[in-house]
């Protein structure tokens, strides 16, 4: 696929599986040499591939972080090939389709395992959510809906927002998915709430933490499926320049 020269919308992608919109993404900034590096840290609240499997085309060494046990168990079970893994061999085929060359599912898979360096418990119950693990520091760092999901108010938003740029090294970057304006979301017949932002929230976190975004995007709601009640869905590209205080991480 040719590179491409404007910026992404969201605008085709807003009805799109959460998966698939990452994936598209992630394509986009990756291929167009938007962001790039040797290492991207990916902090996740699904034991999902999908992102790793893009990432594994762009850079060498991507390490894992999860709040859940669970999450990162069925990581490290994919990792190993074990019988019991979850099968992500569709959104293989997936990225592999977006690559426009003849790469087989299992080489793919290969190839993303390799690249797959770590697989840490990251614990927000804790100060150091890394408690006594040393990571590098990163060239980007991936975060989607999870600020959204966890924080139960703009302090511990704010609090977590401080904690993952410490992850980004001076010059990387932070890209982030989430939305706008929401105030709950379902899971099966659970509904939990979440702490609604908005636009000038974001910007104003992000050039606090010493970050400037080059690219936000964002797009309307426009079906209401009950699921969840966000106003806008919205992605951010930001690079740090202002050097971030350590979180237990090799200097």
């Amino acid at each position: 696929m040719p590179h491409l020269n404007t910026a992404p919308t969201l605008r085709p992608l807003v009805n799109l599986p959460h998966n698939l919109i990452v994936v598209l993404l992630l394509f986009y900034l990756f291929d167009a040499g938007l962001v790039k590096g040797e290492t991207v840290i990916e902090l996740s609240v699904t034991s999902s591939f999908v992102h790793m499997l893009v990432a594994a085309d762009y850079f060498d060494n991507i390490i894992m972080l999860h709040s859940c046990e669970s999450d990162k168990q069925e990581a490290q079970k994919w990792l190993n090939k074990e019988p019991e893994a979850i099968d992500h061999s569709h959104l293989t085929t997936f990225v592999c389709g977006l690559k426009g060359e003849y790469t087989t599912c299992e080489e793919h898979e290969e190839k993303t395992r390799t690249a797959n360096k770590q697989v840490v418990q990251w614990d927000i119950t804790k100060e150091n959510p890394l408690d006594d693990v040393v990571l590098p520091q990163a060239d980007c760092v991936l975060s989607f809906a999870y600020l959204d999901l966890v924080s139960k108010d703009h302090e511990m938003y704010l609090k977590l927002l401080k904690q993952i740029s410490s992850l980004v090294k001076i010059g990387g970057h932070l890209i982030m998915l989430g939305a706008l304006n929401e105030t709950y979301y379902m899971l099966g017949q659970h509904e939990f709430s979440t702490r609604a932002y908005d636009e000038q929230f974001v910007r104003k976190a992000l050039a606090k933490k010493g970050f400037i975004i080059e690219r936000f995007g964002k797009e309307k709601k426009r079906h209401n499926s009950g699921l969840c009640d966000y106003e806008y869905l919205t992605y951010s590209v930001s690079q740090r320049k202002e050097r971030p205080k350590f979180l237990n991480l090799q200097r």
